[in-house]
């Protein structure tokens, strides 16, 4: 979804490289704060033309046999260009050495910024709440009996929210909080001067854990701000309805908004089910809050070592990308992991083609 009014940045930039450029893009040196399905649309392989099994498919290997005489006739490429496979595909590589030298420069580059942003995305509020995407937004938290473990961390992290990201970025809000009752920090969303993230940040720091879940009546009075674009929907679980029930409140409401939900306990499967069901219904996207080092180690270490030897560490675990539960993280984890693999893949390409120009010669 579109921010309202021009481009955001997020306060707290980590990308010190310049402007990454590709064939078909320029990935900007600061974070846009987009979704990850919205960046790798821009910023994709796909989008930037460094797909590697895009780049081999023209000269796909295929075979035929004769019926009539019984003979096996391979395709005209066999005796020029050797042949590889790549994603569940025989294909003839037909590029050059230089041109792969070229593709990789391109692809380590692209990887470095891909890095940047996912080191990002696990820094402060971001790793917490994932990426705000709307320029009006409410926060709507649980604070139940269930959150006491985990209700005073939480507290810290919105007002870091609200200094760090919305304050600074211009973000309209207002603040829902739910435990046996539902109470509402301000009428409706509202500037984030100065005076006002002030007195949200008292009124976060007053909270206190307690009651049980009153989910439907929380999410009916969230979703009943006008001036709002988004929910910001933080749980530890499920309801205490049944989550049929609150699904249908919500079908009911008819609602233009987006829920994003945020599970603050992802080990219970139900309520990750009801959540990720939740955000999905009104076009919203599920968030898993992160350790604090949860894939930061391996991103510093792919982004202080020698990418050109990736080859030899792909099995170390230094370098393998964590599997995430979040709808942003997620998804860029596994361009992340696809980039390594086309970059290992080329480099060894490079060398069949050394060999096979060897074998050529004698």
């Amino acid at each position: 979804m579109a921010l309202s009014g021009p481009r955001v940045k997020s306060a707290g930039r980590v990308s010190k490289t310049p402007d990454v450029k590709c064939r078909k893009q320029v990935i900007p040196k600061d974070e846009d704060l987009i979704s990850s399905k919205q960046w790798l649309k821009k910023y994709g392989l796909r989008s930037l033309g460094l797909r590697l099994d895009e780049l081999l498919s023209s000269h796909r290997h295929v075979s035929g046999h004769i019926k009539m005489t019984g003979h096996h006739i391979d395709a005209k490429y066999c005796d020029i260009f050797p042949l590889v496979r790549i994603s569940n595909k025989n294909v003839h590589l037909s590029v050059s050495y230089q041109e792969l030298v070229q593709y990789e420069d391109s692809l380590r580059t692209v990887l470095v910024r891909y890095l940047n942003r996912w080191s990002w995305l696990l820094l402060g509020p971001h790793r917490v709440f994932g990426t705000i995407l709307e320029g009006s937004v409410v926060l709507c938290i649980d604070t139940s009996g269930s959150m006491v473990t985990v209700i005073e961390e939480i507290k810290r992290e919105i007002i870091t929210l609200i200094w760090t990201v919305l304050k600074p970025n211009k973000i309209r809000f207002n603040i829902v909080q739910y435990g046996s009752t539902v109470t509402k920090f301000h009428e409706s969303v509202s500037e984030p001067t100065a005076e006002y993230c002030t007195a949200a940040s008292s009124f976060i720091t007053a909270i206190l854990a307690r009651g049980k879940t009153c989910t439907i009546d929380a999410i009916t009075e969230a979703l009943s701000d006008t001036q709002a674009e988004a929910v910001y929907f933080m749980t530890d679980g499920k309801p205490e309805t049944s989550c049929k029930a609150v699904l249908d409140r919500v079908n009911k409401l008819q609602t233009s908004l987006k829920i994003h939900t945020i599970h603050l306990a992802n080990e219970d499967s139900e309520a990750m089910k009801f959540l990720k069901k939740l955000s999905k219904r009104t076009g919203g996207r599920y968030h898993c809050p992160v350790g604090g080092c949860e894939g930061s180690a391996v991103s510093h270490h792919l982004l202080t070592t020698d990418l050109n030897l990736l080859s030899q560490q792909e099995d170390k675990s230094s370098t393998v990308i964590p599997s995430y539960k979040g709808d942003d993280l997620k998804l860029l984890s596994a361009e992340i992991r696809r980039a390594k693999k086309f970059l290992v893949h080329s480099q060894e390409f490079r060398e069949l083609l050394v060999n096979h120009m060897s074998e050529n010669k004698t």
